[in-house]
């Protein structure tokens, strides 16, 4: 039976558990712990010994004034919240005797500067180092399993970050935000990288992504301004929502067999990209997927393309050309597919498409059943209103 009413000893509080004998360190009702804490091992109460097991939820929270605590080889856990807005931590070292950290456990920990997760750990909570901005580096040992969504988010110091081959999940926005982080090895181990895991690592230079990777998410490498180059293995089958978008300058791209959707703005904004070669496995292209990669000179689409999105390849000024396949039954309707494409000189839908043509030359791309010109150009013969009637199109947008 575990008490109800905490109970202080040597300026510490607990709870106990009179059942199997052990402690549990909890909140100082509206006393704020201070300075350097030691947690001992056990206590003794009413003549009876009790081993320190565990660190209570929100134990320690928003004790600004705590500067550094030793936590003894007894305790297994850190439960959520426990270090939650200790402003003034500086240091804290985790037992090898840890298995979980909680959710939110350090988050806003804003001084702590270094953690060494021991081998005992098995999971790190969401949020669980969250804002601790001062957090340069990180050892996660080859016991931890899973890293929850957010646990590092807007570290901002963080310059290195080791992920070991245990790991087999990566909670989305794992790192988002962490500025001075340079490279990544994701381990064989994972299979998804989850939605905004690096979004906003603005200082990513290089990542290594291995072959167990199925899909990488939405906003995976969002503003991710400094990454040059990347390489998809051929086991990804989707590139997600906006997945490198802002990497402006990221240089090459290739882009597997294996893939078969590209998101919508799955590389919106990468500028100094000049080439990308779009697989025959792509069926589908998102909505503006290319938009404002204004080096892009060249692009294919294969002949496995269904749909273009809206707005596919807008703002692209440096392309020249551009040919449907047979294959496209569906591009999102409006200019602003090829819009700002000041070099583009050359539409062309093959004659075999069902759905689209570029009838009578007039370097344009009209749906057959509607006769409204879907993509033009500024060599598109009828683009003005005394010469629509020369290829019999509506210009819904004149």
């Amino acid at each position: 039976m575990k008490q109800s009413d905490p109970i202080k000893i040597d300026g510490i509080y607990y709870r106990l558990n009179h059942d199997n004998k052990t402690a549990e360190v909890t909140s100082c009702n509206y006393e704020e712990y201070t300075g350097s804490i030691v947690i001992p091992q056990s206590i003794r109460f009413n003549g009876e010994s009790y081993s320190v097991t565990m660190i209570g939820e929100s134990a320690f929270y928003y004790c600004l004034e705590l500067a550094s605590v030793i936590i003894p080889i007894t305790v297994t856990s850190i439960d959520n919240c426990a270090f939650e807005c200790c402003s003034g931590l500086y240091s804290v070292v985790i037992p090898s005797s840890v298995v979980s950290i909680g959710v939110q456990a350090f988050k806003g920990c804003s001084k702590l500067n270094s953690v060494i997760i021991p081998n005992s750990v098995v999971s790190i909570g969401a949020q669980a180092f969250k804002g601790c901005s001062r957090l340069s580096s990180v050892i996660i040992s080859n016991s931890v399993v899973s890293i929850g969504e957010r646990a590092f988010e807007y570290c901002t110091g963080l310059h290195f970050v080791f992920i070991p081959r245990s790991v087999t999940f990566i909670g989305g926005g794992a790192f988002k935000g962490c500025s001075k982080l340079k490279s990544v090895t994701i381990p064989s181990s994972v299979a998804e990288i989850c939605p905004e895991t690096f979004s906003g690592c603005s200082g990513l230079i290089s990542v290594t992504i291995p072959n167990s990777v199925v899909s990488i998410d939405v906003l995976v490498f969002e503003g991710c301004s400094r990454l040059t180059t990347i390489i998809i293995p051929d086991s990804v089958v989707s590139i997600g929502s906006s997945a490198f978008e802002g990497c402006s300058r990221l240089t090459s791209v290739i882009i597997p067999n294996s893939v078969v959707s590209i998101g919508s703005s799955a590389f919106e904004g990468c500028s100094r990209l000049t080439s990308v070669i779009i697989p025959n496995s792509v069926v589908s292209i998102g909505s503006s997927a290319f938009a404002g990669c204004s080096g892009l000179t060249s692009v294919t689409i294969p002949n496995s393309v269904v749909s273009i999105g809206l707005g596919a390849f807008s703002g692209c000024t440096g392309i020249r050309s551009v040919f449907i396949p047979s294959s496209v039954n569906e591009i999102g309707s409006g200019f602003s597919n090829f819009s700002s494409c000041s070099k583009l000189t050359k539409l062309a839908v093959d004659s075999n498409n069902k759905t689209y043509d570029s009838r009578n030359n007039c370097n344009a791309i009209i749906e057959k059943n509607t006769n409204a010109l879907i993509a033009g150009c500024k060599r598109t013969i009828g683009l003005y209103a005394k010469k629509r009637d020369e290829i019999g199109v509506k210009l819904p947008y004149m």
